[in-house]
């Protein structure tokens, strides 16, 4: 019974130097990880969905002094997220984000189209960005 308690002990502490000599390793690739995440410097961001023959939301309201990101995304077919007046013309691609990002746009309001055509209600596909 001795000999037995003795090599569980035994057993006990190898496995509790394995531990300590992984623990660092753990925390290396955790650390690395995290610093290579990629940091936004938007002070905002909004969801955009598109979809036949919608986009949601319809009114997308952002402020003039700050650098907005508008994750814009499709939840059926191919589709363009236009904003003209501001030179915006990006594709929407099934299963991918697009990005807009709006670095201190001016003030106003602007129609927001969809520049792919999508359907016989493409023309219906609007909506409006104000800026405050």
């Amino acid at each position: 019974m001795a000999r037995n308690f003795l090599l569980h002990q035994a057993l006990i502490s190898n496995m509790n130097k394995c531990l300590l000599r992984l623990f660092p390793l753990t925390l290396a690739i955790l650390a690395v990880g995290c610093r290579n995440q990629p940091k936004s410097a938007a002070d905002a961001h909004i969801q955009v969905v598109m979809k036949k023959y919608t986009i949601e939301p319809a009114i997308i309201h952002v402020k003039s002094s700050q650098t907005t990101e508008l994750d814009v995304t499709t939840a059926d077919v191919q589709h363009g997220f236009d904003v003209p007046a501001l030179g915006i013309k990006e594709p929407v691609r099934p299963g991918q984000s697009a990005v807009v990002t709006l670095k201190n746009p001016p003030k106003g309001e602007y129609k927001v189209a969809c520049g792919i055509i999508c359907g016989p209600h493409h023309d219906d596909m609007v909506a409006k960005l104000v800026v405050e």
